[in-house]
């Protein structure tokens, strides 16, 4: 597949990626507030502590603030707030890094890891329903060409000099 010249672009091109955009937008808001109603429901926590928790998961040994805001792909500022709400739930341990006593490393509690689980089939369950109508063909099609939108070289979204 060829890539486009956004400068040779005709305006029917500008409105379609437009659509595309909205589409996005329109599925983000359809799924996202079912999905964080869900959980807050039926385990008490929004899908925001569900990220940490869930990157936390994927690390038994913990992860340091830095690896967490960068896989979250949020500021250190938020993922400390999010670390210490979790931390007041006894869901998140914080402790300074062995390696760098600059830095901390958080990790799950027992309960942490029994919430994440909870809140995990709850999340599945939700998602499940939302594409209920796609088949596992559509379902892959659809990722797949979602994910080649952000597969440029560098993983960098385009700018006026690309």
């Amino acid at each position: 597949m060829m890539a486009r010249d956004p400068a040779q672009d005709s305006s029917k091109h500008r409105k379609d990626d437009t659509r595309l955009w909205l589409s996005v937008l329109d599925v983000y808001n359809f799924v996202y507030p079912e999905v964080n109603r869900q959980l807050k429901e039926q385990t008490g926590i929004s899908v925001s502590k569900f990220d940490v928790l869930a990157q936390l998961a994927r690390y038994p040994d913990g992860l340091s603030m830095g690896e967490l805001s960068a896989r979250l792909k949020v500021s250190n500022g938020n993922v400390s707030g999010l670390v210490n709400r979790l931390r007041k739930d006894e869901l998140v341990d914080k402790s300074m890094s062995a390696d760098d006593r600059r830095s901390f490393v958080a990790v799950l509690t027992p309960a942490g890891r029994q919430r994440f689980e909870e809140a995990a089939a709850v999340h599945a369950d939700v998602l499940a329903k939302c594409f209920l109508h796609l088949d596992a063909k559509n379902l892959a099609e659809t990722t797949a060409m979602l994910k080649s939108i952000i597969k440029k070289p560098g993983g960098k979204a385009p700018t006026d000099n690309d």
